[in-house]
Order: structure tokens, then C-alpha cells, then sequence
């Protein structure tokens, strides 16, 4: 099978195993909100590369998952990732949520029942109790989270286990100087630009550096996601470095995003 997917170094040796292990439904394009268009199996095989990318993470971290270990995660959609938890890790337990209903209804519906799958609300309130988890996940989240961002750091900090990790995608001031005609989230902030209050959004402004540590771009919309939001390295490291420890960001870790890493220390 072709992709287009880059595993880089994440490539397995086959991808037989990962196969057989999942035999469950793939969503139509229009229940993961349009990605990847009809490449279904390049939809499936990122959920995978980016699996694999956690779990090399928690390996150089000494935090491998074991049996009985619990992990979540916070937007999870339909399941890309989530999904090869599920099927790949049989002896841990497995949780994800999402803001979006129809996304929980089609992961209740066709992957394996022992996920433990929730609609999530705006609050920083997740029904988990204190130090359950052994890695918490949100892959594209934090670029949409304007308000009460540092309530869920710590709110994900709670669930966590010491020892714990946390890995987190975001817009960075790397993704700022890659934005142009073609990446998504240029081409979202571009098409709102009229309804931007806080900004003068135009192509020239994205040509020069980001011009503060945290930029938050935010429009009516009747959709789920209405804003979009990007924080430099420094900000991360000062700001949401005061409740966990950092361990590594991977720059171009989650395609144009950054990855954060990090760890619950007590």
C-alpha cells in the first residue's frame, strides 16, 4: 500500500501486525470533520505514526505502559490515535473524550467497547479521578483553546500520575513562519479574517516574526472550533512550565505543529 504519510524513523518493519490487530470500522470523511478527504487508510496510518511517536517518547522518558497502567485523551475526534491504544495496548485501560458528541457516538459505536469515551464540555472538569493516569494526549487541542487554558494544564495534571506524562500538540512561532497558502490553519485564519476583531489578519503579517508570545485569533462561528491560537517556546517553557516539568519540545513533532512533553513531577 502507497501513503503519503512520513513515518521517518516511526516507520515499522510491517504493518501486518497493526493490521490484523484492528479490524474495526474506518469513519467516512465527514465523521473526522473532512481530513484527509477519501484517503482513508493515510486517515488510519496517522493515527498509527503518531502512536508510534508517543510511544517512543514514553520510551526515552523511562515510562513505558504496563499492565493495568490507564491513559487518556482529551479531543479525541473519532478515534485516530486513540484507536491504536485501544487495539495495541490490550492491558491498559484506555479513555478519551471530546467536545463533540457525534465524535463520541461514533467511537461508543464501532471501536472496541473498553474504551471509556465521554463528551467533554468547554470547563476544565474531567469525571477522572486525582493521579489515575500513566499518559494523557491532546493532539490539536491546545490550538483551540482560548480561554482557561492554564485550568487545563492543571486540570490534566491532576488525572496524571506522578512520573506521568503529558503530551500535547501546538501552534509554535515554527508554525508561524511555516504559514502559507495551503496549510490549514493559514488558509482558516485567512478565510475569517473579516470577522478577526483583534488582529489585522493579512498575508504580510504572517511574513514577520510572531509578534507575541501568545496570539489568539478568534471569530463567530456556529462550528465547533472558532479560534486559533499559537505560543512561543518561551512561553510554554515559563508558563505552563510552572505546574509540570518540560521535558523536550519536538519541533515538527505533529506535522506542522510542535510537540510538548511533559512530566508530572510529585
Amino acid at each position: 500500500m502507497s501513503s503519503s504519510i512520513d513515518f521517518g524513523v516511526f516507520r515499522p518493519a510491517s504493518l501486518g501486525p497493526y493490521l490484523e490487530q484492528d479490524p474495526h470500522a474506518l469513519p467516512v470523511t465527514a465523521d473526522r470533520e473532512g481530513y484527509y478527504g477519501d484517503g482513508h487508510f493515510d486517515w488510519w496510518l496517522s493515527g498509527l505514526n503518531d502512536y508510534l511517536r508517543v510511544k517512543d517518547v514514553l520510551a526515552k522518558n523511562g515510562a513505558n505502559l504496563s499492565s493495568g497502567d490507564e491513559l487518556f485523551e482529551l479531543g479525541c475526534a473519532s478515534g485516530r490515535v486513540l484507536r491504536h491504544f485501544a487495539c495495541h495496548e490490550p492491558k491498559c485501560a484506555v479513555w478519551g473524550a471530546d467536545i463533540n458528541l457525534r465524535h463520541v457516538e461514533w467511537v461508543r459505536q464501532f471501536l472496541p467497547q473498553r474504551i471509556r469515551i465521554f463528551q467533554n464540555t468547554i470547563l476544565p472538569q474531567l469525571p477522572i479521578a486525582d493521579g489515575t493516569m500513566s499518559l494523557v494526549c491532546a493532539f490539536s487541542v491546545f490550538t483551540h483553546i482560548d480561554d482557561m487554558e492554564l485550568a487545563w494544564i492543571c486540570e490534566l495534571r491532576r488525572i496524571l500520575k506522578p512520573g506521568g506524562i503529558a503530551y500535547l500538540t501546538i501552534h509554535s512561532e515554527h508554525t508561524w513562519q511555516r504559514l502559507g497558502p495551503g496549510l490549514p490553519v493559514y488558509d482558516a485564519l485567512i478565510s475569517q479574517r473579516d470577522k478577526i476583531a483583534d488582529y489585522r489578519v493579512s498575508a504580510e503579517l504572517f511574513k514577520q516574526p510572531m509578534p507575541e508570545d501568545k496570539m489568539v485569533f478568534c471569530w463567530d462561528a456556529s462550528g465547533t472550533y472558532s479560534s486559533n491560537v499559537f505560543h512561543s517556546t518561551n512561553y510554554i517553557r515559563d508558563t505552563w512550565g510552572r505546574f509540570m516539568e518540560i521535558k523536550e519540545i519536538i519541533v515538527g513533532g505533529h506535522s506542522y505543529q510542535d510537540v510538548v512533553v511533559m512530566m508530572r513531577g510529585d
